[in-house]
């Protein structure tokens, strides 16, 4: 047999035995590799969510020098009872490294030194529930092997949730990223958390979006990121509002709607415990640099059905358990503005630089019974970026009437500040005044409140216009009458001090701004004399007397020992 021949026959036999080597590991890939991992894995899945996982996958890659394999075109459905798809993960790849065979292939325990994923997309309804979730019932793995993963990490992930079955093009959706470490599935336990089977779950959301059911609301979120393990939660550049102009806006809802813009710079939350619609409970949620724009146009009608309730009975009706043990806002700017009716100018009301801290925001009935029954809120901030305005607000959780009270302060400003809201409302403008102090205190519930108002001013004189007829001539006769008839200054010169009532029976289908807003003006009327006052006091010239502030047992210094 000549060379050539017996080179052309070895050529042939090896080719062939390479061709039965890649033929064959290729049949064992499917039959036994391929179903291991796909029955194993779609097992356990099955194990969370009834029976209803479908896991495919397309090919499974080995690069033995790299100690590295990969599996290709992963797919996985949760279906319902009429194979109906109610949640979808497409991953392109899943790449799985590790540093020593004998340590990763040995006798059902396998050891990775990371398991990375890129542009995992997953397809989610809104509501949970759907899902099914349940509980489990056997242990992890089903005792088949135990898994050990040193990094996990998801990159360029997406994420979408939909509303309705038919459209699941998403009404929210997000970027993502996830990081893992030291992740152990350990064979016959039952997993209770995530800190049985992880030291750090870090999930990090961009650009997340979501449109709201009525197709008239978005939320923006920057970024969002989840320390799982520790259940912490910090929310960056978020924006909430209306997709339209204040002014489109109230032209399709019709009826008088406020237009809400809230910005918020960062939200941070402390030990979260979510369970869906059933328990919202947060340590400690904080929050810095937020802009809140509220429009209203009153020109047009306010729906006879609306009620608005109290805070107390948005907690009480609720159906979700809440419990906030602390909340702490810094630097809040709120801005408000109204269209009275028949004008188009804009009546602005704004408070700067508020600082607010809140307590027990709760309807769970053991926080109830350990933390008391109070909700209590202190505020602080700016009026007209003249005046420091302190206030405190209690209310009762336990009452069935939204039972609270407010007390307050306003340090001296020029009152001829708030003609940015006054003029546009109101045919009147001050042209002199100051307020040197201001204290009220009053309580109530969902329809009205009573109290009193402490308001020291000085050279108090407004200009009526418009009113008589369209002669200036009118105009000065209605302001002389009105600036002789109206106290100029409290106390007045003889001594005497009208303590403002604060008397208002609440429009149901307002706001709490709005009901807050108006007792306090009640109150203001009656110190200047439009209404009668709750009493006079005679003060001497030189007599100290303590506030209403002081009286109800703030702003007192603490006496030493």
């Amino acid at each position: 047999m000549s060379k050539k021949t017996l080179h052309k026959r070895t050529l042939i036999i090896f080719t062939s035995l390479l061709a039965s080597v890649f033929i064959g590991w290729q049949l064992f890939k499917e039959l036994k590799v391929k179903a291991f991992v796909v029955n194993s894995i779609q097992s356990e899945l099955n194990h969370y969510f009834e029976d209803s996982i479908s896991f495919e996958v397309q090919n499974i890659r080995f690069q033995v020098l790299k100690k590295k394999f990969t599996l290709e075109k992963v797919k996985v459905f949760l279906r319902t009872n009429e194979n109906d798809t109610i949640a979808k993960l497409e991953i392109p790849s899943i790449y799985f490294t590790w540093n020593k065979y004998w340590e990763t292939f040995n006798q059902g325990y396998f050891k990775f030194e990371s398991l990375d994923i890129e542009k995992a997309r997953l397809l989610l309804p809104i509501d949970f529930e759907k899902l099914k979730n349940s509980k489990a019932s056997r242990p992890s793995f089903d005792g088949r092997f135990e898994l050990e993963l040193s990094n996990f990490n998801i990159k360029d992930g997406e994420i979408l949730f939909y509303d309705r079955k038919g459209k699941k093009h998403g009404s929210v959706s997000s970027h993502y990223d996830l990081k893992a470490s030291h992740l152990y599935f350990q064979k016959s336990k039952t997993l209770t958390s995530f800190k049985d089977i992880a030291e750090k779950i870090e999930i990090e959301f961009k650009k997340l979006t979501y449109h709201l059911k009525d197709k008239i609301h978005r939320l923006d979120v920057e970024n969002i990121s989840l320390d799982v393990i520790h259940q912490n939660i910090t929310l960056r550049s978020v924006r909430y509002r209306p997709i339209y102009t204040p002014k489109k806006f109230a032209k399709i809802m019709i009826e008088q709607s406020n237009h809400i813009d809230i910005y918020l710079d960062s939200v941070r939350l402390t030990n979260v415990n979510w369970a869906g619609d059933s328990l919202i409970a947060i340590e400690n949620m904080y929050s810095k640099d937020i802009k809140l724009k509220v429009t209203k146009d009153k020109n047009y009608p306010l729906p006879e059905s609306r009620y608005i309730p109290v805070l107390v009975n948005l907690l009480k009706n609720s159906s979700t358990i809440i419990d906030v043990r602390k909340c702490n806002i810094e630097n809040f700017d709120l801005h408000y503005h109204e269209i009275p009716n028949g004008k188009n100018e804009l009546a602005k009301v704004y408070i700067s630089n508020i600082n607010l801290a809140i307590n027990n925001i709760t309807n769970h009935a053991d926080s109830l019974l350990k933390h008391g029954h109070f909700l209590h809120i202190n505020a602080n901030g700016q009026l007209y970026n003249e005046g420091k305005l302190k206030s405190t607000i209690k209310y009762d959780l336990n009452s069935n009437y939204g039972y609270f009270e407010v007390s307050g302060k306003l340090e001296p400003m020029n009152l001829k500040a708030i003609n940015q809201y006054l003029t546009v409302s109101y045919p009147v403008a001050i042209t002199t005044g100051r307020l040197d102090d201001l204290y009220f205190n009053y309580s109530g519930g969902n329809k009205a409140v009573s109290g009193e108002m402490e308001l020291r001013y000085s050279d108090l004189n407004i200009r009526f216009y418009k009113i008589l007829n369209e002669e200036e001539k009118g105009d000065k006769a209605l302001s002389w009458l009105a600036n002789v008839a109206l106290a100029q200054d409290n106390p007045r010169k003889n001594g005497k001090f009208r303590i403002g009532k604060i008397k208002f029976n609440r429009d149901t289908r307002k706001s709490m701004f709005s009901y807050w807003s108006n007792s306090l003006i009640s109150g203001f009327q009656s110190t200047i004399g439009l209404e009668k006052p709750a009493r006079i006091e005679k003060l001497e010239q030189h007599n100290q007397r303590d506030s209403l502030w002081e009286k109800i047992g703030f702003g007192k210094e603490v006496e030493s020992e």
